[in-house]
């Protein structure tokens, strides 16, 4: 059981019966609490966006207008090859497609849907299930380079100068790069520092 005093500085002091009561006051709350903020702050600012992309999956689509797709075609506009005039239109075409197949027939989610769209006739439609597709895992990057300078970036190597730090996370997140050893010797014996260590090119 902790320490009770009258004043503590190095721990939280709060008030509590057991020890059960005082982890989950000073740890399990505050971890909570700053959880819920990271969730709302990383995905709530995009909720609108999200929502609206969805619209362009036919359980949502045959039914809906325009308009509940529209935020979605403004936010991706530029990653989009055709005006919002067109992907109206599109969109109309889209849904005149599938409302005439029975709902027992329709593809059920993002990637069957977009192996049933065709990009020469639904440019602007099959850009958009592309981007509802990739969508929850276009953050694995970031999440891939931190887990890599974890592992890289240990106690015993902090000493590491940046450029070599990033070119070793580098190597561990893009491993199907092939690099060969003579690249590596030849980009390390032209380096233009002095070294005791003569390599012959």
């Amino acid at each position: 059981m902790p320490r009770i005093c009258v004043r503590q500085k190095n721990r939280n002091n709060v008030p509590f019966k057991d020890i059960e009561e005082f982890y989950r006051r000073t740890i399990f709350i505050p971890y909570l609490d700053d959880l819920l903020c990271s969730l709302k702050q990383r995905f709530l600012s995009h909720k609108d966006t999200i929502k609206s992309l969805q619209y362009v999956l036919l359980s949502l689509a045959v039914d809906n207008p325009f308009s509940c797709l529209k935020p979605a075609v403004q936010f991706y506009e530029d990653d989009l090859p055709g005006y919002q005039d067109i992907i109206e239109a599109e969109f109309t075409l889209w849904q005149s497609k599938w409302k005439t197949v029975g709902p027992k027939f329709r593809p059920l989610n993002a990637i069957e849907t977009l192996t049933n769209c065709d990009s020469n006739m639904f440019p602007n439609m099959y850009q958009l299930l592309k981007l509802i597709s990739v969508l929850p895992v276009s953050t694995s990057t970031a999440e891939r380079s931190f887990s890599s300078l974890r592992r890289l970036k240990t106690y015993l190597r902090n000493s590491t100068s940046e450029s070599r730090l990033v070119g070793l996370a580098l190597l561990s997140i893009h491993r199907d790069i092939d690099i060969s050893d003579d690249q590596i010797l030849d980009k390390f014996a032209n380096s233009g520092k002095a070294r005791r260590l003569k390599l012959s090119l």
